[in-house]
């Protein structure tokens, strides 16, 4: 593994305002690049810290947690008093970035916002996440994931036409917009580097929902046709579905034509291309339900391992679908290295999902993994940042 001076982000310090999930996950991803990350709480703690779903077992920390803080320092600072709010001021002075996800106008409140910051360090890159926009008529409405995902239109695509609208099953809007998050602070870093000065970088989740659905956005404004759900279907393409195997179901992607004439010889039936049903991918779209049928009958006779083994051979783009546990268990993520192990507050083993991002001269995994309890680092952070210590 390589040594940790040689990461991306080496020496760049980071303030972490932010709770919950977007804004941790932007840190995470910063501090699995070599960034030392301050992550300041309340004297509660962040409330993820005790948030997991029933099936996720006992442990001091709850793993929803653990996903996206295991490489940040940790102080307890509650902001209405007047010595530790001086002393958040103090942290900032010095940090190369300062990430919040308040509603908007609260920093700004507290003498912690952009302008205020930057007046007395002027290379501060400052980023702020919000839920529907750091100006305009609901500005100051608050949001999690699920809100987002109806707010911005993702509920109203996802399912079956005869089904009511439903969320995706993981969230989605707040992991994409800590990533996002993310490369606008790169980006803004990248910037100081060249002319010495820092920026503010701003982003919300109403924006990133919608930035997520770029492509059926652009299809409502060039038709002002509402698009319907479809589930599983690709709307505008076919066949590409989830279809049902002998052990389970396969996603089959196989529309564009040198993909649908090799699909038809696989499956044994050539004459299928030329079938006026099925003759283009207007038809075949139009044609759908008697050419998933079609597909099914014989699909449904082998395994998905027969399947994908004879689509692979020719190109033809397909996958399993998978649980969790097969996922984990596949072959490819292990020599991805998807996985890493770290360490929950009182030292017991945790694996948890390693950020994505692979460099040729940095392994992340070099760096240290464990969860901090809250205020763990709050004694040495007051030391290290004490007005002595500045003088």
């Amino acid at each position: 593994m390589s040594d940790t001076t040689t990461a991306p982000l080496q020496g760049i310090t980071i303030i972490d305002f932010s709770r919950l999930i977007a804004g941790p996950c932007a840190t995470d991803l910063l501090a699995s690049l070599g960034a030392r990350v301050i992550k300041v709480e309340g004297k509660e703690g962040d409330p993820m810290r005790l948030t997991r779903s029933k099936e996720a077992g006992g442990g001091p920390t709850a793993p929803t947690f653990a996903a996206f803080n295991v490489m940040k320092e940790t102080i307890a600072l509650d902001l209405k008093d007047p010595d530790d709010l001086a002393f958040a001021k103090r942290l900032c002075r010095s940090a190369d970035v300062v990430v919040e996800a308040f509603r908007p106008g609260v920093m700004d409140r507290l003498g912690l916002g952009a302008e205020a910051l930057r007046a007395e360090n002027p290379g501060l890159v400052y980023a702020g996440l919000s839920a529907f926009g750091a100006s305009g008529p609901e500005q100051a409405r608050g949001g999690v994931d699920i809100v987002l995902q109806a707010e911005t239109g993702l509920m109203s695509v996802t399912g079956d036409a005869d089904q009511e609208p439903t969320k995706a099953g993981v969230p989605i809007i707040d992991a994409a917009s800590g990533a996002l998050l993310s490369a606008g602070i790169l980006a803004a870093l990248l910037g100081r580097a060249r002319t010495g000065q820092g920026d503010t970088v701003r982003t919300s989740m109403l924006d990133v929902g919608i930035f997520l659905q770029a492509q059926q956005y652009a299809e409502f404004l060039a038709s002002d046709i509402v698009p319907p759900r479809v589930g599983n279907k690709a709307a505008y393409a076919a066949p590409a579905d989830v279809y049902p195997v002998a052990d389970g179901q396969i996603v089959l992607s196989a529309h564009i034509v040198p993909h649908w004439k090799k699909l038809c010889a696989i499956l044994g039936h050539p004459e299928w291309i030329e079938d006026p049903r099925f003759l283009t991918v207007k038809e075949r779209v139009e044609n759908r339900p008697a050419l998933n049928a079609a597909l099914s009958e014989i699909l449904m006779t082998e395994s998905a391992a027969h399947w994908l083994a004879q689509f692979d051979a020719a190109g033809i783009t397909a996958g399993q679908v998978k649980d969790y546990r097969e996922v984990i268990a596949t072959p490819q993520v292990t020599a991805n290295g998807a996985v890493v192990d770290a360490s929950n507050v009182d030292g017991s083993p945790l694996r948890i999902i390693r950020p994505p991002l692979r460099f040729a001269g940095f392994d992340d995994r070099s760096l240290p993994r464990q969860v901090r309890a809250i205020d763990a680092d709050g004694a040495a952070l007051r030391a290290e940042f004490s007005l002595e210590a500045a003088q």
